[in-house]
């Protein structure tokens, strides 16, 4: 197969250690699902995902960029952008913490017209949050959401997950896989036409040509285990037939199975008082567990790779418990963002569009309940109270025998004036808007406390 040694050998001296652990763990899925099984095709992936990471360096766009790096990659005549030397420097000279968040909000979202439509990248903060990532690089929300579509990866609500070692080498050997192209053009030994298919174009050609030398180097005796056997189980072939067996066994794997759900309930019920969106509270592993958890752990200053599976969660377990109470003790909250914070209505509705008809609702319902009231009041108000008065005074001896009780209201009832009916309707409309007010409150609260996502 793969081993660590062969992927240093090409990624270089200043590859991340958890990054090569990543891609060695998951190579034998990556033969599988990608039908990494020549050495050809196995040279060309790892060339491209080499060259999209720096050797495997990075795996998110920093945004860190000098005032001439910026001009060189965005400035005018060479981006859509269309970035000046001036606004460059004033970009550059901003601290890195908020250097990322400017600059890509400003060349891949609303500062850029041409990429917002391009990558679907319309909220306040889509350029920053849907910059290039993964060992891929997708960049753009309409390319997360490509991908999510490929790996099952929660990446529009979680775009975190593409800087996970693991989940972002899944999302790369899933995309070279996506249509057959890739591995054609590899066996072809075209790199021309691999880099094209990956990043549109030749950019990072050269470096790719010296990853993909390297690549064919170090995999000089490249042999792919058989794709039929990369997941098989020795044991089973020798698995015992005894029924007391089998029981013991199934009793065991039960008894795992209810370990496993009251672990992820409780990190579940945990993750979701730190405002994350850990999906239903049901106990079972899947993409929201995985992703909220992803996103605490890429939120607190730990160096912890992300479980992406039961497994590794259940291995992660002691560490993971040890961080929330640490969090809890600290009393964290999901970080958010100022305009999340501030709960302008542009970033709500951006976040969570269902916002916009609730609040036309609750205006609307608002303005139907005055109306009423008014109406009424106008309307009936002093002789309604007479007709009342009147109506007590004549029964008030003989309501509880009379036996033409239920005629007399009835008469009672029709004789109420219109204006009584339009008060009760406007109590309706009234009922409505509070209805309508307190969705749009909770959907306001938790855009700014970054529960939705």
């Amino acid at each position: 197969m793969i081993t660590a040694a062969q992927i240093k050998a090409i990624a270089g001296s200043g590859a991340r250690s958890d990054l090569v652990t990543a891609v060695v763990n998951s190579w034998p899925a990556a033969v599988q699902k990608a039908g990494l099984t020549t050495k050809l095709r196995a040279c060309h992936f790892l060339a491209q995902i080499m060259t999209e990471t720096g050797g495997l360096r990075i795996l998110s766009e920093s945004g860190a960029y000098s005032a001439a790096r910026i001009s060189e990659i965005f400035g005018v005549g060479r981006h859509s952008a269309k970035v000046t030397p001036a606004e460059a420097k004033r970009i550059a000279a901003l601290p890195v913490a908020q250097r990322g968040p400017v600059l890509f909000n400003r060349v891949y979202g609303v500062g850029n017209p041409t990429k917002m439509r391009e990558f679907n990248n319309t909220g306040p903060n889509d350029g920053w949050l849907y910059r290039g990532g993964g060992m891929m690089q997708a960049t753009g929300k309409s390319n997360y959401v490509a991908m999510q579509k490929k790996t099952g990866l929660p990446l529009v609500a979680h775009p975190e997950l593409l800087h996970n070692p693991d989940s972002a080498f899944m999302a790369a050997y899933l995309e070279w896989a996506q249509d057959g192209r890739c591995n054609a053009a590899a066996d072809r030994d075209d790199v021309v036409a691999v880099r094209k298919i990956i990043n549109g174009g030749k950019n990072g050609l050269a470096e790719c040509r010296t990853f993909l030398a390297k690549a064919k180097k170090a995999l000089a005796n490249y042999e792919a285990a058989p794709v039929a056997n990369v997941f098989a189980d020795p044991e089973l072939e020798d698995a015992p037939d005894e029924a007391d067996e089998h029981v013991d066994d199934e009793a065991s794997e039960e008894g795992e199975a209810e370990r496993i759900k009251a672990a992820v309930m409780s990190v579940q019920k945990r993750l979701k008082k730190m405002n994350y969106s850990p999906g239903i509270i049901d106990g079972c592993w899947g993409s929201g567990i995985s992703g909220a958890l992803s996103g605490f752990l890429n939120d607190r200053p730990l160096t912890m790779k992300a479980p992406t599976s039961a497994e590794m969660f259940m291995d992660d377990l002691p560490e993971i418990e040890a961080e929330l109470s640490a969090a809890e003790a600290e009393g964290f909250t999901r970080p958010v963002s100022e305009d999340r914070r501030s709960g302008n209505l542009k970033t709500v509705a951006a976040v969570a569009p269902e916002v916009v008809p609730t609040r036309r609702n609750f205006l609307a319902a608002i303005w139907a309940s005055i109306t009423a009231f008014f109406s009424a009041i106008v309307t009936s108000i002093s002789n309604y109270i007479s007709q009342a008065w009147d109506f007590f005074t004549d029964h008030k001896d003989n309501l509880p025998t009379d036996s033409g009780f239920l005629e007399t209201a009835k008469e009672w009832l029709s004789s109420v004036p219109i204006s009584l009916w339009i008060a009760l309707a406007g109590c309706g409309f009234a009922f409505l808007a509070y209805n309508a007010f307190v969705g749009m409150k909770t959907i306001k609260t938790s855009v700014e406390t970054g529960a939705r996502q």
